[in-house]
């Protein structure tokens, strides 16, 4: 392979028209680490036919800047299914329901943002402990301040008429929601006015990571 040096490459035709062609299907240009590529001319946009892939995974995209801001760095996006489970508030494990038991995850930059049905079949609740639901696909921000929001979006056959209002609180550090009163103490499983076997729970909210 040789070296061909050069200072500028024209079209044959005249300068500023044409159509300049570097290498042939299927084949693969290389530019060395370090080159930098410049456009003095007039900026049109750039049109892509595929995806962008980079060659690690620490890379991302600056957005609404021109200079490198890393509080505008786009640089982690990701989509999936999570598992919601009760980790607590029933003596042994529940039961359930395996088609209607299922969630899903946004995950933009730092923000997750997760929505989950879950479906008790059977199970023996605990009069001690407070109920919480886990299975959260990421870790909360482990500082002080409540990383994120949850609210229930239905319930079905979970809560009667005249049951105080109750709420999903996501601590720091955590994969886990408390359920908690308006007092803000956790909810035992065995709760008057809760039944949880045969109950169906979506929830919905965002949290930090």
């Amino acid at each position: 392979m040789g070296t061909i040096y050069v200072d500028e490459i024209k079209h044959q035709s005249a300068q500023g028209s044409g159509t300049i062609t570097l290498g042939a299907s299927g084949e693969t240009i290389n530019i060395p680490s370090g080159v930098t590529l410049t456009n003095n001319g007039t900026q049109t946009g750039l049109t892509l036919s595929d995806n962008i892939l980079f060659n690690t995974a620490s890379k991302g995209i600056y957005l609404g800047v021109t200079t490198a801001t890393a509080s505008n760095l786009l640089d982690d996006y990701e989509e999936g299914t999570w598992t919601p489970i009760i980790v607590s508030g029933f003596t042994g494990t529940p039961v359930y329901s395996a088609t209607d038991t299922y969630g899903r995850y946004t995950k933009i930059g730092n923000r997750v943002f997760v929505n989950g049905s879950i479906k008790i079949d059977s199970g023996i609740t605990a009069s001690g402990a407070g109920l919480q639901y886990g299975g959260l696909p990421f870790t909360s921000l482990n500082a002080g301040q409540v990383p994120g929001g949850f609210y229930f979006t239905y319930n079905l056959s979970w809560s009667t008429s005249g049951t105080a209002s109750f709420y999903l609180i996501m601590n720091a550090n955590n994969t886990t929601l408390f359920v908690t009163g308006t007092n803000g103490i956790g909810i035992p499983g065995n709760t008057a006015g809760i039944t949880l076997q045969g109950s169906t729970i979506n929830i919905a909210g965002q949290y930090v990571v």
